[in-house]
């Protein structure tokens, strides 16, 4: 008997997105011409309401200029909350309808813990949990399953052209904007804009790295900022988006998580407020979801990325089709695509640890630079 695919996104979006969904539809292809794909438009709310996309049908030529698109327009994703009884016999009931028996989800953190709820709630399906977010939150605290996530580092590349940008703005109107201000996404994590160093190994540039893991007051902030200026004349302060300097009032999505890019104002914003306050005249450099749609002419922006996203894709068709289930796809610290149980997995939440970060200098260690380098190489 013939088991269906359906492939869902979930939460936020990465540049590499895509390639995972092309190495799924791929794989699947390779292996059976009569299986069908499926996606919910979008994702499990569009499986709730029985609207379906037949992926089966993508050409080559099309898979190949997918795998290149940023976003997730192509089949959309979704922000839930935990579904209740009714809902869950309704998605059963159009999954039947569709002889589906396996699905993969590809998500951060939240989309993590809800195919897990999903499996213990549909027994007779097969769940498999393709991993993406930019902000690098989702896997063990010691990097061995899970060494990053796709989308991690192109976020990363995207940064070095926002860095080349915001340095030659800085340093020709530093007579009078003295600061700019950038805000990375990170909720809670400063896996982002920690990695704003990468691209200063040698610690030449005026930067400044406000991470949520090492939280400093105002005062200290203030006293760093002016010391940095009197010493280039100028300064780049890059900060999380989760980095708490005021009462940020929330706004959260249908599944309880913080949408920053939605609440009634931003960390940079409060920053900025203060240091004009202060005296000191600055701007903003907000990118919100430029972080992780950029691309330059349809152009991947991190060829390895783009790989790793791909296979993990690839892995997911394995697994399923070997009728083994109930797996995150990680990525050893040996830069090798390994399945780990969701019995590992049910708390795998992680933010930067201790010797990432270069306490009280405002700035990452060399512990977390060596880290990104096998990232990014």
């Amino acid at each position: 008997m013939t088991k269906n695919f359906l492939i869902l996104m979930s939460g936020g979006t990465t540049p590499v997105i895509n390639s995972t969904l092309v190495g799924i539809i791929e794989k699947i292809k390779k292996k059976s011409s009569k299986i069908k794909i499926f996606s919910g438009q979008p994702g499990i709310d569009g499986v709730l309401k029985n609207r379906f996309i037949d992926l089966t049908k993508f050409t080559k030529s099309k898979l190949k200029v997918i795998s290149k698109i940023p976003g997730s327009h192509i089949v959309g994703t979704t922000r839930l909350k935990k579904l209740n009884i009714r809902e869950i016999n309704l998605l059963k009931k159009n999954l039947i309808n569709k002889k589906i028996d396996n699905i993969i989800n590809i998500g951060g953190n939240g989309t993590l813990q809800q195919t897990i709820d999903l499996s213990n709630r549909l027994r007779n399906f097969n769940f498999i949990s393709c991993p993406k977010t930019v902000d690098n939150d989702l896997g063990d605290i010691n990097f061995n399953k899970m060494l990053c996530n796709p989308g991690f580092s192109s976020c990363i590349s995207i940064w070095k052209f926002f860095l080349e940008m915001i340095n030659l703005e800085n340093i020709g109107a530093k007579s009078h904007d003295k600061i700019i201000i950038s805000q990375t996404f990170g909720r809670e994590t400063g896996f982002i804009c920690g990695a704003i160093r990468y691209w200063d190994q040698k610690r030449k540039l005026p930067i400044m790295l406000l991470l949520p893991e090492d939280k400093k007051n105002y005062s200290e902030i203030l006293l760093y900022a002016k010391k940095q200026i009197k010493k280039f004349g100028r300064l780049m302060i890059f900060l999380s988006e989760g980095y708490n300097l005021s009462n940020i009032v929330p706004k959260y999505d249908k599944s309880g998580q913080i949408m920053y890019g939605s609440s009634g104002t931003s960390s940079a914003q409060i920053l900025l407020n203060k240091l004009n306050k202060n005296g000191i005249q600055s701007r903003i450099f907000n990118p919100t979801i430029l972080q992780r749609v950029f691309s330059f002419k349809n152009q991947v922006i991190n060829k390895k990325d783009n790989l790793f996203a791909k296979n993990v894709g690839i892995c997911a068709v394995k697994l399923l089709l070997a009728n083994k289930k109930s797996y995150l796809i990680g990525l050893s610290d040996k830069n090798k695509i390994n399945p780990i149980s969701f019995s590992d997995c049910k708390k795998y939440s992680r933010k930067m640890p201790v010797r990432f970060i270069k306490s009280g200098s405002f700035d990452v260690s060399n512990d977390y630079i060596k880290y990104l380098n096998k990232v990014m190489k």
